[in-house]
Formats: C-alpha cells, sequence, structure tokens
C-alpha cells in the first residue's frame, strides 16, 4: 500500500471473499505491526452505547450510538464499516470525513458526481478531497488530492469532478479534508461517471465521520475530552460485524495517526419472519438497545413479513397527551418511548402503454409469479411500454423477468431497452436487451441505476403481437429483493408476544421518576388520543419492565399512579365463537381501598376504541366483600357478536365523592 496515514474505514467483517479479503488482511496486518512497535499512543478511549452484541433484528437499519474519551484535545474520527451500505448521507448529523466506495465490479472512471447538501443558498460539501483506487482490493494507489466545485453541471444534476485520465478500478476511497463552509461537511450522494458517461452507483463499504473533543464530559467519564457520535448503517441478512475505530488527529498534524481504539458488534439481521427461521417457534427480535420482543412465528397471516420497531426520543413526545392523564403521575414524562411497524407485502403500481379493450392498462408488481397475474395477455401492438414505480428512488442491480409459457410456447419479449428516472418524465437508457430466454430473464445492471421510475420499452416479441409477461422482480446491489410494504402501526396478534422494555438511570433522572417501581407500560391509543395503561411487571435488578401483549403499536414506560384495584380476565385475547374453548372470559376485581365492593357502587363498562359503549357488565352491584368477579361473553347490549379485536374496559369504583377509575384492554379473537 502506497500511504497508510489517509486510511479511515474499518474492516468489513461480515463475509470475505476471495477478491477482497487479501486486501483487508493486508491493512490489519499493518495496523496489527504499528500497534506492537508502539507507534500508536493507547490515549483513546471508545465506548459503545448501543446497540448491544449478538443479537437478532428484524431492522435493516441499526444506530450506533458511542462516545470517544481521549487525554488530548483535537479531532477524532470515527469509523465503522457498513455491510448493507447507507441509506441516505444526508441523515448523517456529523461532519463526513470519508467514505470507501465498492462499485461492484472493475470500472473504467472519467471522474466523481458529488451531490453538496446546500445550506441556505451555499454548498456544505467537500472542497478539497484525498482519493485512492483498487481494481480488485488488494491494494490501494497512492492517494491523490482533486480539489472539488461547488457548481452543478446541468447534464447530471450535481458536481462534475473530473480526473486527469482514465482509471479503472471497483474500490474507491475518499477522504473529504476541507469543506466550502465553516459547518460541518454534508453531502447527498456520491456516483462515478464511467468512460461513456454513464453514471456509476456504488455502495458504501464503510464510512467515517470527523468529531471535535470538548471538555464538556458526562460526569462518569474520565475524559478530560469527549465526543459523542451517532451513525445509522444499513444490515445484510445472515450475521454482520460492524468494526467500529476511533482515531485521534493531532492538531498540529491532522493526517497523523496517533491513538486507536476499537469495538465490535455482531448482531443477525433477519429480512423476513418466514416461519421456517423461527426458533422454537418463536422469533426473539431486539434493536440492541432497550427493545426485545418474542412474538410466535404463528402471531400473523402469512402476508405480514417484518416486525420494526424504533427508539422514539421521550423528549420529542407531545406533553399534552400525558399530562392530564389520570393514570400518570404529575409532573413527570415517559422514560423510554417505542414504535412498532408491521409491514405488510404490497404491490408496486405499473402501467402499460397497450393492452386488450376490455383490460385495463394499469397492473402491479405482486410477487406473484403465475397466471393469473398477467401483465398483458393477449393480442396487442407493439412496441409496449411498462413503467414500474418503485415508489421511492431505489438502487436496482439486477432485474428478473417472468414470461408465461404454455406447454412449449413462450409469450416473453424478444427484444426491450431499459429505462430510468426520477419524475416520470425525463427518462434515461441504462442498456439494450437483444435476448430473452423463453421463461425466466435476469438481467445484470453494470451501472446499478438509483431511480424510482423503471420503463421496458419491449419492440419484439417471440410471438407476434403477443405478449404475456406475469412478473417483473427488482433487485438492490446486496442481492435482496426490493419489495413494496404497506406500514400498520396497530395489529392484531394472533398469538400474544413478550415485550420487555430496558431503562438506564438517566432515564429516570430525565423523567423526573420518583419511584421507580410504579414504573408500568401504556400503549397508545390514536383513537382516543391518550396513553392506555396496559400493565407489566418490573425487574428492579435487570431495570427490564415486560408484559404479554395481544397487540402492537406504540409503547411507552411511564410511571403510573398506584392503583387500590387489581384486576385481571381469565382469558385475554378470547374467542367467542362456540367452539367452547375460551368463548366466555371472567374479569376478577379486587379493591384494596375498601371492606367490599358493593360500598364503592362499582361500574365495569367495555367500549371500543373510538369510546362507544359496547356494553355495561355490571352497573353498582352491591357486593359483600372486596373482590367481585364478572363475565363477558364478547356480545354488545343487543345480544350480538363483537367484531374482532381491542376493546376498552373500564372499572369505576364511586365511594361517597371520590371515584378512582381504572382502563384496560381486553382483545376478541378468532
Amino acid at each position: 500500500m502506497a500511504e497508510i496515514r489517509g486510511v479511515f474505514f474499518t474492516f468489513h467483517a461480515s463475509h470475505f471473499t476471495l477478491k477482497n479479503m487479501r486486501f483487508h488482511l493486508t491493512l490489519f496486518s499493518i495496523l496489527l505491526i504499528l500497534l506492537s512497535a508502539g507507534e500508536l499512543v493507547a490515549r483513546t478511549n471508545l465506548s459503545i452505547i448501543s446497540p448491544t452484541t449478538d443479537f437478532t433484528t428484524n431492522n435493516q437499519t441499526v444506530e450506533i450510538k458511542g462516545i470517544v474519551e481521549s487525554s488530548v484535545a483535537g479531532e477524532v474520527i470515527v469509523s465503522t464499516n457498513t455491510p448493507g451500505g447507507v441509506l441516505d448521507l444526508r441523515q448523517l448529523t456529523h461532519s463526513i470525513y470519508g467514505v470507501v466506495v465498492d462499485l461492484g465490479s472493475a470500472q473504467e472512471l472519467k471522474g466523481m458526481l458529488i451531490r453538496h447538501v446546500v445550506d441556505r443558498g451555499f454548498p456544505r460539501g467537500p472542497r478539497l478531497a484525498r482519493l485512492a483506487f483498487s481494481q480488485a482490493g488488494a491494494n490501494l494507489s497512492a492517494a491523490q488530492p482533486f480539489n472539488i466545485p461547488s457548481g452543478i453541471d446541468p447534464n447530471f444534476h450535481g458536481t462534475v469532478v473530473d480526473f486527469p485520465s482514465a482509471i479503472s478500478a471497483q474500490f474507491v476511497q475518499i477522504e473529504m479534508l476541507e469543506g466550502w463552509q465553516i459547518e460541518p461537511i454534508a453531502i447527498e450522494s456520491i456516483q462515478f461517471l464511467d468512460t461513456n458517461d454513464r453514471v456509476i452507483q456504488g455502495q458504501i463499504q464503510s464510512i467515517a465521520i470527523r468529531l471535535l473533543l470538548t471538555d464538556v464530559c458526562p460526569p462518569n467519564l474520565t475524559g478530560p475530552y469527549c465526543a459523542s457520535f451517532s451513525i445509522k448503517v444499513m444490515l445484510e441478512a445472515g450475521v454482520n460485524r460492524l468494526s467500529v475505530t476511533a482515531r485521534e488527529l493531532a492538531p498540529s498534524d491532522p493526517d497523523s495517526l496517533n491513538a486507536v481504539d476499537r469495538e465490535m458488534i455482531s448482531l443477525s439481521y433477519l429480512p423476513e419472519l418466514k416461519p421456517e427461521a423461527a426458533e422454537g417457534g418463536v422469533f426473539t427480535l431486539s434493536d440492541g438497545d432497550r427493545a426485545t420482543v418474542v412474538i410466535p412465528a404463528l402471531a400473523f397471516d402469512e402476508h405480514i413479513t417484518k416486525l420494526q420497531f424504533f427508539s422514539v426520543p421521550p423528549e420529542t413526545v407531545d406533553p399534552f397527551t400525558y399530562r392530564g392523564n389520570s393514570r400518570i403521575v404529575k409532573g413527570t414524562a415517559p422514560v423510554v418511548v417505542y414504535r412498532f411497524e408491521a409491514l405488510r407485502q404490497g404491490v408496486f403500481a405499473a402501467e402499460a402503454t397497450s393492452a386488450l379493450h376490455d383490460q385495463p392498462p394499469t397492473f402491479a408488481v405482486d410477487g406473484i409469479l403465475d397466471p393469473p397475474s398477467t401483465w398483458v395477455a393477449g393480442l396487442v401492438p407493439l412496441p409496449v411500454i411498462l413503467t414500474i414505480d418503485l415508489e421511492v428512488q431505489r438502487t436496482v442491480s439486477r432485474i428478473v423477468v417472468h414470461a408465461n409459457v404454455e406447454g412449449e410456447t413462450s409469450f416473453g419479449p424478444q427484444r426491450a431497452t431499459l429505462l430510468t428516472s426520477n419524475n416520470n418524465e425525463n427518462f434515461t437508457d441504462v442498456l439494450e436487451v437483444t435476448a430473452f430466454d423463453d421463461q425466466v430473464t435476469t438481467i445484470e445492471l453494470p451501472t446499478r441505476p438509483s431511480a424510482r421510475y423503471f420503463r421496458l420499452e419491449i419492440t419484439e416479441s417471440k410471438q407476434a403481437n403477443n405478449l404475456q409477461l406475469n412478473e417483473v422482480e427488482f433487485f438492490n446491489i446486496l442481492g435482496a429483493k426490493i419489495v413494496s410494504f404497506d406500514s400498520l402501526e396497530y395489529l392484531i396478534l394472533e398469538r400474544p408476544a413478550l415485550l420487555e422494555l430496558a431503562y438506564r438511570p438517566s432515564d429516570l433522572t430525565v423523567a423526573n421518576i420518583r419511584r421507580e417501581s410504579d414504573l408500568k407500560i401504556f400503549a397508545w391509543d390514536a383513537s382516543a388520543q391518550e396513553w392506555q395503561l396496559v400493565g407489566g411487571e418490573i425487574d428492579l435488578n435487570r431495570r427490564v419492565v415486560r408484559m404479554e401483549l395481544n397487540f402492537i403499536s406504540e409503547v411507552a414506560l411511564f410511571q403510573a399512579v398506584p392503583s387500590q384495584i387489581q384486576a385481571a380476565w381469565s382469558f385475554n385475547p378470547f374467542s367467542p365463537d362456540g367452539n367452547g374453548i375460551a368463548d366466555r372470559t371472567r374479569l376478577t376485581i379486587v379493591s384494596h381501598n375498601t371492606s367490599h365492593i358493593g360500598g364503592t357502587e362499582p361500574v365495569v363498562e367495555i367500549f371500543d376504541l373510538h369510546n362507544k359503549l359496547i356494553r355495561t357488565l355490571v352497573n353498582q352491584t352491591v357486593m359483600s366483600s372486596n373482590t367481585m368477579s364478572v363475565e363477558w361473553d364478547g356480545r354488545n347490549e343487543a345480544g350480538e357478536i363483537v367484531n374482532i379485536g381491542p376493546y376498552i374496559y373500564q372499572i369505576r369504583l364511586t365511594n361517597g365523592d371520590q371515584v378512582e377509575v381504572r382502563n384496560g384492554v381486553i382483545v376478541v379473537g378468532k
């Protein structure tokens, strides 16, 4: 390697291939030699706050949060490998220092295309960068400085950086040394131009950010200088190993490698919740931070393929949603908040310019590869133009076309041109396909175009003016199928799931919690616009609140007002379908605030999620003890079986002028 001082990236340890193994081993050996020789003074300490290690997630994006401590002032570079790339460079909250880009295969490059983030009319991108190249990942070339203009090329809608001559490379390392503004360097994207002026989209293999160390450190850190950071990276299917590295840049020489510390995070990404992937019939999912869910494989129908959950900063929750809540201690705030999201596979809309007179020219990419999921059927005039809307801009490396075949006769295309667009108006040619297989044709896209709209202009078909396509599939850079998802933020589960929410002592301080033992889980009721108490058991040693839930929604930990009422259902959910199993459920109520419940005029009512009264189970019934129970058969006041779903039960105990209320959720299942 010609130069080691500029190396900032970490190793993609999730998997090695033959073509890049030597490259990573060479760099690793050099760093070990330097460390053993004492050239790197160990005065930097890297601490990962989240995620933890050794967990499984259904979230494709993970957020790495950490703190760097140092014994000297100055700047620090934090870098990590990105197994699945980076979703959006604009999401970086810190100054970007550099990236390593993998173009998939060796390309003949004539320049780089960079898009600056523009703030109030001023570009915040780099003014000076240093680039190094490699053909196969074994060695990087000597780094070359490049001045980066601030203007935009109208032909490419970005800033073009011309290379002095064509460069053959698959891997490109970019270090951004100076920015156009004093503010942190920020960019939207980095692409490359080949010698035919085609835009080449690569995958970011590693990313580095630049931080300023300050003497304002949390009291639990030795410092005396520190900096916190957050980086979001995408994962690939299977095991991912994230190698996070921190190194200092001495103020006297910002390019010298002074001190290094490294942490490794291991996790598994499960792209889909397929029953065969469950262990012991359940999925144990986590975000590596404060939430863990143990959910049965049969909790969803077959169309639900993902369950994602994301931490919500408690300070972003509107205080008006909980300040007036009688079940939440006044003066406190949420401790931990999570938003859950079930994803149901949807369809990509598509349009065709030609179709039969009784067939609408709108079709769908629905994942069904066999008839009757047919796009174009019967005699239609050529050419046929199919335009598929992928909903957002996506990077595509491969397209698979499925043609209909009857017997030995294929009704697929013979010749077509692929075009892309981001506005469905101005399309750019990508390539021409001059030969299709009879049934399944795989089209590799070496330039990896990034676009929202993909168009197939079919000019010839295997049968004269008779074209029948069953499906067109799209795959990303990692080889994963691109699928449309419909988001469900509230979903009834067919089997209960176990939810665990963890918290830290600092969370309690920020939320002004005075009694940790009173922490309970609340669920957000969007229809009532309030937080509903659902319960939970607390483990003070582990600092975890856990409970079983029959639904998913946004949940939060609050300090609950201690209740003198205990309530429990014999079956929740229950199924009033007449099969003799859990047709009825019994609510047992215990009051610790009175000698007998009858003296408190108890009322028990069932409401739907729109606050409509469904059934009154008890209305000021006099009982002779402090315990009572009541049954519900799943019927409304008219004697009709209610619809499947969650309902709110409310218990009101009136004693003189004092009224105590207890709300909860009861679920009617199949």
